[in-house]
């Protein structure tokens, strides 16, 4: 029988799989309902506007909060898998010590951010938007540092292991990163923008202050999406680890060799 102690034991890499199709539709769902209720204006929305009324409400702060204890759990992994890597590295002294701290600064980090994704999962906009702003930007403006820490991890990986799959994760992580970063700084800039000039009262967002504020929400969106899509990049490192039930270790190289996955989940079922 297929289970989540049998999935954390053998097939790590569906965590972040869980993780992207668990929050990225959740979005579009709240979304849908609060369109089909008339809960949102017909102007593109933020995310958190999309779950500020009953019965969206509930189902966006349900969806937010496993998402933040799902990166949470993929930060720790991701955290493991680099620091068994560089368990086989010849690295010096000062260089093991570096890039360790590294790699807990990257963990720690990400857990806060997760933290403040609870935030946003607790205290709605409408209602609290002091605790959910700050729950937002530390979860956006933390997550876009991780995915840099984490581009440069990989590369540092690839540069004593020269292995293919590596380069190819730094180079994802690396487009990603950019567009999380466009993203990002397109985000603060409209949504900064927006709010000086509806306080100047120069219009509203449904008439002159459309396009900026439309700005705004787009880019938060692509921000949310391409934030969590980040974690799809730690799949072929996960797949090379497991969890014995106390800790998480290199696969034996007889179930390493097995690269199909319907027979992993086989093997997740014996």
């Amino acid at each position: 029988m297929l289970t989540v102690y049998h999935l954390l034991r053998t097939c790590l890499w569906t965590i972040p799989v869980f993780t992207f199709l668990w929050s990225v539709p959740a979005f579009f769902i709240t979304y849908g309902i609060s369109q089909a209720l008339n809960h949102t204006s017909d102007v593109f929305p933020y995310i958190s506007k999309t779950g500020t009324e009953v019965p969206e409400r509930g189902l966006f702060s349900l969806t937010v909060f496993v998402c933040s204890i799902a990166l949470a759990l993929n930060a720790e992994i991701r955290f493991q898998y680099v620091r068994l890597m560089m368990t086989q590295m010849s690295l010096t002294p000062a260089e093991k010590s570096r890039w360790i701290t590294l790699n807990k600064l990257s963990l720690a980090l990400g857990l806060v951010a997760c933290f403040g994704l609870v935030f946003v999962a607790s205290f709605q906009v409408d209602t609290l938007p002091v605790p959910h702003y700050m729950g937002a930007f530390a979860t956006f403006g933390l997550s876009l540092i991780c995915c840099w820490i984490h581009a440069a991890i990989t590369y540092k990986l690839y540069k004593e292991e020269r292995k293919s799959g590596l380069k190819y994760t730094f180079i994802v992580q690396i487009l990603v990163s950019l567009a999380t970063t466009v993203s990002f700084l397109t985000f603060i800039i409209s949504f900064a923008s927006y709010r000086y000039q509806k306080s100047k009262g120069y219009g509203t967002k449904e008439n002159e202050l459309r396009d900026v504020f439309q700005s705004a929400s787009s880019s938060e969106w692509v921000l949310a999406i391409t934030t969590i899509s980040f974690v799809l990049t730690f799949i072929p490192g996960f797949r090379t680890i497991e969890f014995d039930g106390f800790n998480v270790k290199f696969k034996s190289p007889a179930t390493n060799s097995k690269t199909n996955i319907c027979l992993r989940l086989c093997d997740c079922c014996s």
